[in-house]
């Protein structure tokens, strides 16, 4: 028992190294951009041009509409590719960083009192900061086109929630893996490439056909993808039965994740 009270908190609460989290994830935040004319502006910049590129490829190249839109205009299908790119930019800069988490900061794994466990919390939490800036655009973009905001936007902390979960244990799993196998981060390359076009990103779930939308669940981004386009766009609750249910195969992803992070550990100095 107390040993599960001690990984609770060094894992999944890490409250006493509040400090060290704020001052890690402000100097990842800072270097990302450092330097550069345009500073924080690009967090934004970035996924509007990458969403005006895609716009432009599918809308006026391959002529391409949104399955069961209402509205079929160039703002309506931007606002659903966005709102699918945006999680799946926080899945992949979370889990394509992981595998070389570690094995990048030597320094800090060779000294004992640091809390390496934190470094995937840092990720995650400089990741977070900047899909947060993109998910303000999309709300302001929702409302420029739409008119409206509504309560619905209230469940979207609930979203997050059922995710974070998810992305630490991934986290935790390929870092600790990674110091061992050095050629994991090409072989995390080549999976986020084809899970983009996978993913619900480009088409809603619906417009697959009923067998194929049952094996899409198994995709961890699709459920949340399509929560945030219900609450964001359309104005609709999500499905919370199912994201409870996400939420518990979440905890139990993180839950492995730290297990494999703990169990592996003490031969990371002995490897780098």
């Amino acid at each position: 028992m107390h040993k599960a009270r001690w990984l609770i908190r060094e894992y999944f609460l890490p409250v006493k190294y509040k400090g060290l989290l704020y001052q890690l994830v402000k100097r990842e935040v800072r270097t990302k951009f450092q330097g550069s004319w345009l500073g924080l502006s690009w967090a934004i910049l970035t996924p509007i041009a990458m969403l005006a590129v895609y716009t432009f490829v599918f809308r006026s190249v391959l002529k391409a509409k949104w399955p069961g839109s209402a509205s079929d205009t160039d703002a309506e299908f931007a606002l659903q590719l966005f709102s699918g790119l945006l999680i799946f930019t926080l899945f992949s800069e979370v889990v394509g960083r992981a595998p070389t988490l570690i094995s990048e900061q030597p320094n800090m794994v060779k000294k004992v009192i640091f809390p390496l466990s934190i470094l995937p919390w840092v990720s995650l939490s400089a990741s977070a900061f900047f899909a947060f800036l993109s998910l303000l655009v999309l709300i302001a973009a929702s409302w420029l086109t739409r008119g409206q905001l509504t309560i619905h936007l209230s469940a979207l902390p609930l979203i997050g929630i059922a995710f974070v979960p998810m992305l630490l244990g991934i986290g935790w799993l390929l870092s600790s893996l990674g110091v061992y196998l050095r050629d994991l981060g090409h072989v995390v390359g080549l999976i986020l490439t084809p899970l983009m076009f996978l993913s619900p990103i480009f088409y809603p779930i619906t417009a697959l056909p009923d067998f194929i939308q049952d094996y899409m669940l198994l995709n961890p981004l699709a459920l949340i993808i399509d929560s945030t386009r219900a609450v964001v766009l359309d104005a609709n609750w999500p499905d919370f039965e199912a994201l409870g249910v996400y939420l518990i195969v979440s905890s139990a992803v993180a839950i492995l994740g730290a297990a494999c992070f703990h169990k592996t550990r003490k031969g990371f100095a002995d490897v780098l």
